[in-house]
C-alpha cells in the first residue's frame, strides 16, 4: 500500500504543485540515507567546474538547472505549463523561449505592441502606403508601371484581406527597424547570410578546426556584437501580427468569408520581397523571395514563401486558410528527403525558416505536407521563426537544422491536431543550438517522431553504425577545448507531446538529450508510448549539460541499445528519467537506470505502475556509478547513480541480486570521508 505521504507527492507531481522541500523529504532524502548524503549536497562543486569548464553563452535555465539538479522536474514544470497554456499563441511561445535564454521582453505587458500599427491598418490606402514605404527605406523608387499594375490589382482583393495585409506589411516594416539596429555591430551582413545558409556539402569542404581559416570566427564576430533582446522583441511582433491575422480570417464573419471564398490575384513585387493575395483556388507559389503570402483556399502548392532568402528579405509571412497543401523544397518533388540523394546540398532556407530576420508560416487547416532539404519548417539563426499548423493530419520531412531549432535565436514548430509524422536527420524536433531555443510542440494525435538512423549522413563518433541525430528535445553547444578554446554552451532544445500513442525513434543523442552545456527536454503527456535509442538516449547528457524525458502517463516501452541512456550522466552532467504512471517497461543498456559515470549524476524516478527492468549483467546500471581518476579534481567530485521505483510490483533482472521490491541499495565506487565527494549508486524500490 501507498504511504499517505507519497500518495501526496504523487497527486502533487501530477498536478503540477508540489513543492521543493515535498519532493526531497518524500524521495531523495530516503533514497540517500544511506549514503548520509543531504539532498542539498547533490549537485556539482561550482568552484571545480569553473576549472573545467569555461564556456561562453550559457543560459539562465540551464544554470539554474544544473546547479539544483534534484529540482529539475519543478523547473521544466514551470517551462512546460507557460507553453501548453498558451500553445495557440506563437507570440507568447516566442517570448518565453527568450526569456529562458535571457534575452527574453514582456512587450504586452503595458499596452498592445500593435495598436499604432492597427491604426495605421485601418486608414484608407494603408497597403499602397506600406508598399511606397518600402520602397522609400529600400533608397529606390517605384516603377510608374508596378504602382499602376498594384493599383489596378488591388481594386479587385476584399478590403477585410487588404486590411490585414496592411497590418503584417506595417509590421515587418516596424521590425526591420528593430531587426537592424540589433545587428548594426555587424561588419558584413551579406557574408554572414551567406555563411549561415551554406549546404552540409559546402560545410564539409571548409575548415572545422578552430583555425584562422574556419569560418566559424565571422559568426563569433556576430554572437558577440549582436543585440539579442531587441532582435527578439521584433520576432514577437511579427508573429503576434501574423497569428492575429490569420485568427481573424479563420474567425471571420459569413459576409466577409464570402467575400474572399472568390477568386482574386494580387501580386506586388517590393524590394524587400513579393506581396501575394489570391483567393479560391489550387494555386502554384514559386520559389522567389516573399514578404507575404495570404492565400484563403483551395490545394495549393508552395516552393517558397514564409523564408528569409537574402538580407534584405529578413521578414517573410505566410498564411494559408485552408486545402491539403504541399510545401516542397526544389528536388524533392517526387521524393522524400531520405530518397533525395542530393539532399545534402540544399541551401538556403525553406518554409518557416529564418536567417537574421523572422519567417511565420501559419496553416489553418488540411491534411498538409512540408518537406525541405533546406533549414526551416521552425528553423532560426539569429531571428525567430514560426510554423503553426492547426489542424489536419501533416506529414513534415525534413534534413538538417529543422523542426523547432534555433541558435542564437527561437525556432517553433507548433501542430494543433491530427495523426502526424515527423522525419528528420539531424538537428531537429526541439533542438537548441548555441544561446537558441528550439520547440516542437504537438498538441493532440497519435504521432511518429524519426530520426533517421539508418542513412549514415551523420556517423557518430560514438558509434560509426548510428547517426548523431541530435534530435527530440536536444540541447547541443561548441566543444573547443581540444582546439580553439572557445567553447560555447549550448541552448535550450524540446519537444513537447500533449497527447496520443506516440513512438520516438533516434540513434545517438536524442529523447532528452544534452551535451556541451545545452540542456534537452522531451515531455510526453499522455498514451502508451515507445522510445527507440542507442546511446545518449532518453534522459541522459554528456560534458557539463542536461537531459530530460518525462513521460506522465500510459504504458510505456524504453529500448536503448548501446551505453548511457534512460536517467545516465556523464562528466559533470546530468541525466533524469522520470515517469509517473503506467505499467512501463525498459530495455537499458550499459550505464543506464540512474548510473553516473565520469563524475555524472544520473537520476531514475519512477513513480507508479508494475514494471520490468533489464539491463545488461554487471552493467553500471540500476543505481550505480564508477569511480572517478585519482590524484585529479574528480577524486572529490560527486559521481552519482540514483534509482528510485515508489509502487507496484517490479521484475528485475536475476544478476540484480541486491535490487528488487521493497528494497533498498547503495553501492560505493570510491568512498571518500564527505560523501558529497565519493563516487556512489544508490537504489530504493517501495
Amino acid at each position: 500500500m501507498i504511504a499517505k505521504g507519497l500518495l501526496a507527492f504523487i497527486f502533487g507531481l501530477i498536478l503540477g504543485t508540489s513543492t521543493i522541500s515535498t519532493q526531497k523529504e518524500s524521495v531523495f532524502m530516503d533514497a540517500l540515507k544511506g549514503a548520509r548524503l543531504p539532498v542539498e549536497q547533490v549537485r556539482f562543486d561550482q568552484d571545480t567546474l569553473k576549472q573545467l569548464f569555461q564556456d561562453q553563452f550559457e543560459n539562465p535555465f540551464f544554470a539554474a538547472c544544473l546547479n539544483q539538479p534534484l529540482d529539475i522536474p519543478f523547473r521544466v514544470n514551470t517551462l512546460h505549463h507557460t507553453i501548453t497554456t498558451q500553445a495557440e499563441s506563437p507570440a507568447a511561445l516566442v517570448e518565453a523561449g527568450a526569456r529562458a535564454l535571457g534575452v527574453g521582453t514582456r512587450r504586452g505587458l503595458i499596452r498592445d505592441p500593435l495598436s499604432e500599427l492597427e491604426e495605421k491598418s485601418k486608414q484608407p490606402n494603408a497597403l499602397e502606403n506600406a508598399v511606397l514605404e518600402i520602397y522609400k527605406q529600400a533608397g529606390v523608387p517605384m516603377p510608374d508601371a508596378l504602382q499602376k499594375r498594384m493599383n489596378e490589382e488591388l481594386k479587385n482583393c476584399p478590403p477585410f484581406i487588404k486590411q490585414q495585409a496592411a497590418l503584417v506589411t506595417l509590421t515587418a516594416i516596424h521590425a526591420k527597424a528593430w531587426r537592424n539596429a540589433a545587428l548594426e555591430p555587424i561588419s558584413d551582413q551579406t557574408q554572414l547570410f551567406r555563411l549561415l545558409t551554406q549546404s552540409v556539402a559546402e560545410q564539409g569542404n571548409q575548415k572545422s578546426d578552430g583555425s584562422p581559416e574556419d569560418p566559424f570566427w565571422k559568426v563569433y564576430e556576430a554572437m558577440r556584437k549582436v543585440d539579442m533582446r531587441r532582435l527578439m522583441a521584433a520576432g514577437y511582433d511579427v508573429t503576434l501580427s501574423a497569428n492575429r491575422v490569420a485568427n481573424r480570417l479563420r474567425n471571420a464573419s459569413a459576409e466577409e468569408k464570402q467575400s474572399f471564398a472568390k477568386v482574386f490575384n494580387v501580386g506586388i513585387d517590393t524590394p524587400w520581397g513579393r506581396i501575394k493575395l489570391c483567393g479560391n483556388g489550387d494555386d502554384n507559389h514559386p520559389r522567389m523571395p516573399y514578404l507575404l503570402i495570404i492565400d484563403t483556399g483551395g490545394d495549393d502548392r508552395y516552393l517558397g514563401g514564409a523564408a528569409t532568402l537574402s538580407v534584405a528579405n529578413s521578414v517573410s509571412v505566410l498564411i494559408d486558410l485552408e486545402g491539403n497543401d504541399v510545401y516542397l523544397s526544389p528536388g524533392t518533388l517526387d521524393k522524400s528527403v531520405a530518397e533525395f540523394t542530393d539532399r545534402s546540398k540544399g541551401t538556403s532556407m525553406a518554409f518557416a525558416g529564418a536567417v537574421l530576420g523572422y519567417a511565420v508560416l501559419i496553416d489553418v487547416a488540411g491534411n498538409d505536407i512540408y518537406r525541405a532539404t533546406s533549414a526551416g519548417l521552425g528553423a532560426a539563426r539569429f531571428g525567430t521563426a514560426v510554423l503553426y499548423d492547426m489542424d489536419g493530419d501533416d506529414l513534415y520531412d525534413g534534413y538538417l537544422f529543422n523542426q523547432g531549432a534555433a541558435e542564437f535565436g527561437v525556432g517553433l514548430l507548433v501542430d494543433g491536431g491530427g495523426k502526424d509524422r515527423y522525419y528528420t536527420f539531424n538537428a531537429g524536433q526541439g533542438y537548441g543550438g548555441v544561446m537558441g531555443f528550439g520547440l516542437l510542440l504537438d498538441i493532440k494525435g497519435d504521432d511518429q517522431y524519426v530520426a533517421n538512423n539508418t542513412q549514415l549522413d551523420f556517423p557518430s563518433p560514438q558509434s560509426q553504425s548510428h547517426n548523431a541525430n541530435l534530435s527530440q528535445g536536444v540541447g547541443n553547444g561548441r566543444r573547443a577545448d581540444y582546439l580553439d578554446g572557445h567553447s560555447l554552451a549550448g541552448g535550450i532544445g524540446m519537444l513537447v507531446d500533449r497527447e496520443g500513442d506516440d513512438r520516438y525513434e533516434c540513434g545517438v543523442f536524442g529523447q532528452g538529450a544534452g551535451y556541451w552545456g545545452g540542456i534537452g527536454i522531451l515531455v510526453d503527456s499522455q498514451g502508451k508510448d515507445e522510445y527507440q535509442g542507442a546511446w545518449y538516449v532518453q534522459g541522459a547528457a554528456a560534458h557539463r549539460a542536461i537531459g530530460f524525458l518525462e513521460d506522465r502517463a500510459g504504458n510505456d516501452v524504453y529500448r536503448a541499445t548501446l551505453n548511457m541512456a534512460q536517467g545516465a550522466g556523464h562528466d559533470f552532467s546530468v541525466g533524469f528519467l522520470h515517469e509517473w504512471a503506467g505499467d512501463d517497461e525498459y530495455s537499458a543498456p550499459n550505464l543506464g537506470l540512474g548510473a553516473g559515470n565520469a563524475n555524472g549524476i544520473g537520476i531514475f524516478l519512477e513513480v507508479a505502475g508494475n514494471d520490468r527492468y533489464q539491463a545488461p549483467d554487471q552493467a553500471i546500471s540500476l543505481g550505480r556509478a564508477s569511480p572517478s581518476e585519482q590524484n585529479t579534481l574528480r577524486e572529490r567530485a560527486l559521481c552519482l547513480g540514483l534509482f528510485i521505483d515508489l509502487a507496484g510490483n517490479d521484475t528485475y533482472p536475476a544478476a540484480y541480486r541486491n535490487v528488487g521490491n521493497n528494497r533498498s541499495w547503495l553501492n560505493w565506487a570510491r568512498q571518500n570521508e564527505n560523501p558529497a565527494e565519493s563516487q556512489f549508486g544508490a537504489g530504493l524500490d517501495k
